[in-house]
């Protein structure tokens, strides 16, 4: 198997995994409901590679010609990836300050409140989950656990990809566009897992979906 299909059937079984783990946890989230999908999504360049790769040519309408025409002006654009904030926290330096406001707009990839992209669609967005109606609330609910797990997932999928790029996912479905449309895109280098984000009581929890990860990504 090519090198690169291999990466995408590991990305697949990592999503998998996730999709197993999750199926214990009692949620809310339901096809329609789509609160958590603002415009402030971020994906690594395997995963836009995945996205590409399942979709394929069967889509009426391809994710770069939807954000070619929904382009929202501000959006979400990180200036560090997960296991660039892991670094600089082991270091003791500055984290930089990063702006996300969801009142920005919704994804440009949503269509009647439905994912276009729904059985490719990247980890940010799976990981967009509630226990309780965000509608409502207005936040999500999840447990400590869930977002310790959610942190592992982001820095495995990284570390797959660690001489890539992440990025908005509007401005990586556009990278190398036309240069009017390259105008304010912003990408990130990825970066290897320098230490991976378990706090103490943790730990013992997530050993079992460690080793899982770890088999998949290093087998």
């Amino acid at each position: 198997m090519p090198q690169q299909d291999l990466r995408l059937d590991k990305l697949r079984q990592l999503y998998d995994l996730y999709d197993t783990f999750m199926a214990k946890t009692d949620l809310v989230c339901h096809k329609g409901c789509a609160t958590c999908c603002t415009c402030n999504v971020t994906i690594t360049s395997l995963e836009l590679d995945y996205i590409k790769a399942t979709l394929g040519s069967g889509t009426a309408e391809s994710p770069r010609e939807r954000v070619e025409k929904r382009l929202a002006g501000k959006r979400f654009q990180p200036k560090t990836t997960i296991n660039g904030f892991a670094r600089l926290c082991m270091e003791g330096s500055e984290i930089p300050e990063e702006e996300n406001d969801p009142a920005w707009g919704e994804c440009p990839l949503l269509l009647n409140n439905t994912c276009t992209i729904y059985p490719a669609r990247p980890f940010g967005c799976r990981s967009l989950v509630s226990q309780e109606d965000c509608s409502r609330s207005g936040v999500a609910t999840l447990s400590p656990l869930v977002l310790t797990v959610n942190n592992l997932f982001m820095q495995y999928i990284e570390q797959m990809d660690c001489n890539g790029i992440s990025g908005n996912l509007s401005d990586m479905i556009l990278t190398g566009s036309s240069p009017s449309l390259s105008t304010g895109i912003v990408t990130i280098s990825n970066q290897a897992v320098p230490v991976l984000m378990v706090p103490p009581e943790h730990r013992e929890q997530v050993g079992p979906l460690l080793q899982d990860m770890a088999g998949i990504c290093n087998g």
